[in-house]
């Protein structure tokens, strides 16, 4: 499926989860201006992917009232869409309306009560409500839903990690590898949970395991530079930083840690920069402001 553009625009709410929602799948016809989506709206009244369509237009573009208030037509003019939903639940989580998030998503399962999208945005929006059972519940019946999916497996070990239960994400996460031994995204994961019990040597070998299955996963080459960091070999975490930019030029980590690596480097100018993108996208960047004397 292809990613919705709110990947760039919301957190999950869960730290540890790298693999962003993808959202429902986009109709053929893109929208490339205003005028052109409204022309689509006009042409297809009732048919829903017109609505997501404009408004997948509008938030890549960070104007999110305006989708809530396109997808909100949509959801009273449009034939039923469950697609069209839990998209508008999207916008709402991405402005902290969490109530009206909930409430939408879940007409979107009394509509489609199978919808594995709709299962894991539920369960982002009780982790994020503080009520990580029912999360969990979610997450796990979107996995019985479709087993060979990735993302709600990577959700459920995400969601014990949010629950302080490492231990536990492990084993969890090492069955759902078992039984797809191939599949990169599992395996960052993994090494994302090995990450958070400090076990880093395990994890700077996991994010080679990634590497080896997607030469392009700029995550585990960001995870990699930012292992490079805290063992001291700025260099080494510099250079993996870089190849995951090259991949992402958006990769918040990525920039975090070029920006650290090149402040104990000497190269305040490259250092001061990154920083700045890094803290422009939510990190927080005191120690290269430390370092460099800011």
């Amino acid at each position: 499926m292809n990613r919705s553009p709110l990947t760039r625009l919301a957190t999950t709410g869960l730290p540890l989860l790298i693999l962003l929602l993808t959202g429902p799948t986009a109709p053929a016809q893109d929208v490339s201006s205003r005028i052109a989506g409204q022309a689509l709206i006009a042409e297809n009244p009732t048919d829903p992917a017109s609505y997501t369509a404009y408004a997948d237009f509008l938030i890549a573009r960070g104007d999110l009232k305006s989708a809530e208030e396109i997808l909100e037509i949509g959801r009273n003019k449009a034939n039923a869409s469950a697609d069209l939903l839990i998209t508008l639940g999207e916008v709402y989580e991405a402005q902290d309306r969490m109530a009206r998030a909930e409430s939408v998503t879940r007409e979107a399962l009394v509509i489609d009560p199978e919808s594995v999208d709709g299962h894991v945005r539920m369960g982002e929006i009780y982790f994020r409500l503080g009520w990580p059972k029912s999360g969990m519940e979610s997450f796990r019946t979107a996995v019985t839903l479709a087993p060979d999916a990735t993302l709600p497996k990577v959700r459920v070990v995400g969601g014990l990690v949010e629950q302080n239960k490492p231990a536990e994400a492990e084993d969890e996460c090492l069955k759902f590898i078992s039984g797809d031994p191939e599949n990169a995204d599992l395996w960052l994961s993994l090494g994302q949970v090995f990450e958070k019990q400090d076990k880093l040597r395990e994890a700077f070998t996991t994010y080679g395991q990634v590497l080896s299955l997607d030469p392009d996963q700029a995550e585990a080459y960001a995870r990699q530079g930012r292992l490079f960091c805290r063992f001291g070999q700025y260099d080494a975490g510099r250079t993996a930083c870089g190849k995951a930019l090259e991949i992402d030029p958006q990769n918040m980590l990525a920039h975090a840690y070029m920006g650290i690596a090149c402040s104990n480097l000497g190269d305040g100018e490259t250092a001061r920069k990154h920083a700045q993108i890094a803290e422009s996208g939510g990190m927080n960047m005191t120690a290269v402001w430390k370092k460099l004397g800011n």
